[in-house]
Parts: C-alpha cells; structure tokens; sequence
C-alpha cells in the first residue's frame, strides 16, 4: 500500500464514495482524504484547523478537485494553489459534469494537468 496521499476536494457524498470504490475496484490503495468545500481544501493544504497534524493529513501528492463547490470554487482554489510556491507543481485533476467549454479552458489556465 502507498503512502502518497490523494486530497480529493468534492461536496457530494455519493460522488466520492463512488469515486472512492471505484479506487479499491481498481487496487489503488493510496489514502484518500475528503473534504467537502473549496476553504476545507485550502485549510488542509496549509495545515490549519482541525488539518495541522501532518501524521493524519499529510500533504497530497495528487488533487481530484471538483469545480463546482460550496465557499470557494474548485477554479479559485486551483488559482490560490498555483500561486503557492509550495504547491504550484502539485499535480490537480478536475473533476466535473461542467461540459463547457469556458470552464475546461479556465482550468487549464489556471494550470490544471487533466480535466
């Protein structure tokens, strides 16, 4: 099993656990930490409250990041994480249902890897 942690940053519940069964269907036994809102990711990823022990929630070395959350959109939390030195080359893929245009070209803008 792997260390490498994946932060998956998405507000609906059945969505992630789809996702997350769809992990152990595929033998990916890396540990997933969830949080359910765009300031929730930004906490963890700096380490605030209740994310400062880095022993439970260690850095991500992946980011499965939805568009469309409550707080902060995933776009402006893959922004705030590109002009972090610290994390600008931590690999985010979106994940959404958005089929526009606009937001895939804003993604990529904003430095995501896939979408």
């Amino acid at each position: 099993m792997s260390s490498e942690t994946i932060l998956l940053v998405e507000d609906e519940i059945d969505d992630a656990q789809l996702l997350m069964r769809a992990f152990r269907k595929a033998g990916i036994g890396n540990p997933v930490r969830h949080v359910m809102d765009g300031d929730a990711a930004v906490a963890y990823l700096i380490g605030e409250i209740p994310y400062t022990s880095r022993e439970d929630y260690p850095l991500p070395t992946l980011v499965l990041l939805d568009l469309k959350l409550p707080r902060r959109s995933g776009l402006e939390v893959l922004e705030w994480m590109r002009a972090q030195p610290g994390l600008r080359r931590l690999p985010v893929v979106v994940l959404t249902s958005s089929g526009q245009m606009e937001d895939l070209n804003r993604a990529y803008d904003l430095g995501a890897n896939s979408y």
